[in-house]
């Protein structure tokens, strides 16, 4: 039997169900016609092409603000293995924790470069909804990547010394990613920030 090795991807703030979305973020497709249900096809038809069944998906928050059998429905059309670093509109979607390999405020993950061969060390992020100023393993070259902020915080995020990515559908990295961020879309934007260097040879230099 072959193995096949999964990938994994990054996103917040879908917002799916949400009547006001395309008022607040009018770049979005179907925005300019208000189609909140076009809209919400066109992220799911997004994630069910782009997440295979064994994949990681790594949400930073506000997915949905579907309720109840709504959000039970919607979490069944999705695939993946899902993990929720909690937003401020998940309130509902907790319910259906055992559709989560995992819901936490904060999130720290470890990836090895002997699971996805785009990376030459070990990355350790750190997962959360809102943009920290810091967090742990910070100093040590953990990457903090985060949601809510819908883009805003790109060019904060670039000027600054921080290793910090808004991972937001609304976003820059997941506009240059065609959506959903995958492994090496992120690798390389981490590595364009710190000029090539290791996160952690990074940090020692600028922390």
């Amino acid at each position: 039997r072959l193995y096949v090795m999964s990938n994994i991807y990054w996103s917040a703030d879908t917002h799916i169900g949400h009547q006001s979305i395309l008022k607040f973020m009018p770049n979005r497709p179907y925005a300019s016609e208000g189609n909140t249900q076009a809209h919400d096809e066109w992220i799911i038809n997004l994630w069910q092409t782009t997440v295979g069944k064994h994949d990681q998906i790594y949400i930073a928050g506000d997915l949905t603000f579907r309720k109840s059998e709504d959000a039970r429905r919607l979490l069944e059309q999705l695939p993946g293995e899902k993990y929720l670093a909690v937003g401020n509109h998940d309130e509902a979607i907790k319910a259906h924790s055992n559709y989560f390999r995992k819901i936490a405020q904060i999130m720290e993950i470890t990836i090895k470069p002997s699971m996805y061969e785009v990376l030459s060390e070990e990355l350790c992020i750190v997962l959360c909804h809102y943009p920290l100023l810091d967090w742990p393993g910070k100093q040590q070259g953990a990457v903090m990547l985060h949601g809510h902020c819908h883009g805003t915080m790109d060019d904060y995020n670039a000027n600054s010394a921080d290793l910090r990515f808004d991972i937001g559908i609304d976003g820059a990295l997941a506009k240059q990613a065609g959506g959903f961020i995958d492994i090496k879309t992120l690798y390389e934007a981490i590595l364009k920030k710190t000029g090539g260097l290791t996160p952690q040879q990074y940090a020692n230099e600028n922390y």
